[in-house]
């Protein structure tokens, strides 16, 4: 899989220098696009009750074609220290002033975050009808990515036994599964090849199911199959890798 991925980067660089185009502000070029992004979500649906709002960052590679259509991969990680009801998570570990007491008979901290990515592939397109010149525009995308998200539990202080190593999976309510994924936004590159970016607005709706068999503070074996949405706005930093014709000059 990894050496189909660099053939494939390898060629779409071969068909871009072996096609000499025009520049940037005055003709649509197909380029390859490295992308590096970063973002806010919001959660709703079953992710809603479970998590609040978290930040994201990551890297995508698209082509764009002369026809300004655009075909890409996208990876995204998630990231949040809002967990909703953490007061209630691994409750039986708990004594009666709600703490949880480690090995050494003292009360711990225990790390409690959310943590997940995205991955998947994208079909979008570049409307031009705004922007510096036909490369720009309006630009939408709609894809299919793979959602995964758990909530990260960590004691740094002092070993815990009941959520250690494979115990902790009884309490990290981890969810995953296909979802549909829209962006509609703004694509910029710049005629001097030095400000191309892109900025607009995520929407995510996830078909997720559990990946525990038992939540052990719930006391309960899980088997859901959960509607999971998100939210965000994303902005990136496209490094755009093409070939160009070189300035001709004619004398009569």
């Amino acid at each position: 899989m990894r050496n189909a991925f660099f053939l494939f980067i390898f060629l779409v660089f071969a068909h871009t220098a072996a096609h000499a185009q025009g520049t940037v502000s005055d003709t649509t070029l197909s380029m390859s696009l490295f992308q590096f992004q970063g973002g806010l979500n919001e959660s709703y649906g079953d992710m809603g009750d479970l998590y609040g709002p978290n930040a994201s960052i990551g890297f995508s590679f698209a082509y764009k074609f002369r026809s300004n259509i655009l075909l890409g991969a996208d990876f995204t990680y998630l990231f949040s220290n809002n967990v909703r009801d953490v007061g209630n998570l691994m409750q039986e570990l708990r004594n009666n002033r709600g703490d949880i007491i480690g090995i050494e008979g003292e009360p711990v901290n225990i790390l409690v975050q959310m943590r997940g990515f995205t991955g998947g592939f994208y079909i979008g397109k570049i409307w031009p009808i705004f922007g510096p010149n036909p490369n720009s525009g309006l630009v939408t995308k709609l894809g299919l990515v793979y959602l995964e998200h758990r909530t990260w539990i960590e004691s740094r202080e002092d070993e815990i036994p009941p959520i250690e190593e494979e115990y902790r999976k009884g309490y990290d309510r981890k969810r995953a599964g296909l979802a549909a994924y829209q962006f509609v936004g703004y694509q910029h590159f710049s005629n001097s090849r030095f400000a191309n970016f892109y900025a607009g607005f995520d929407f995510y709706q996830g078909f997720t199911t559990d990946y525990r068999s038992y939540n052990f503070d719930e006391m309960r074996p899980t088997n859901g199959d959960y509607f999971d949405l998100m939210v965000g706005f994303r902005v990136g930093w496209v490094i755009p890798v093409y070939r160009q014709e070189a300035n001709k000059f004619y004398l009569d």
